[in-house]
């Protein structure tokens, strides 16, 4: 991710359209499951991503298609981002 995006980011986390706070529901449920997600408060608060280091409230509001590191966000972001199912491969 790009400076810009970490921004983007944290401006629609704070008013996100119901799309968007939707799309960043399901990929939280995601991040609940990974085991790259740590914790750096006591208290389950404060969850990170130990792949890219972002806060990963803030993150699942990127607006831009699977920003994940390890790309587990791709089956959810398709049905947000139509445009990315028009990708053709050479095969």
């Amino acid at each position: 991710m790009n400076f810009k995006e970490i921004i983007e980011a944290w401006i629609i986390a704070g008013n996100p359209t119901y799309a968007q706070k939707e799309l960043a529901e399901k990929r939280g449920t995601i991040c609940d499951d990974c085991p790259s997600k740590i914790f750096t408060l006591p208290g389950k608060r404060g969850a990170v991503c130990k792949e890219c280091g972002c806060p990963i409230a803030k993150k699942i509001f990127t607006n831009s298609f699977n920003p994940c590191d390890l790309k587990k966000w791709k089956d959810v972001d398709i049905h947000y981002f139509p445009k990315e199912k028009d990708i053709k491969t050479l095969f």
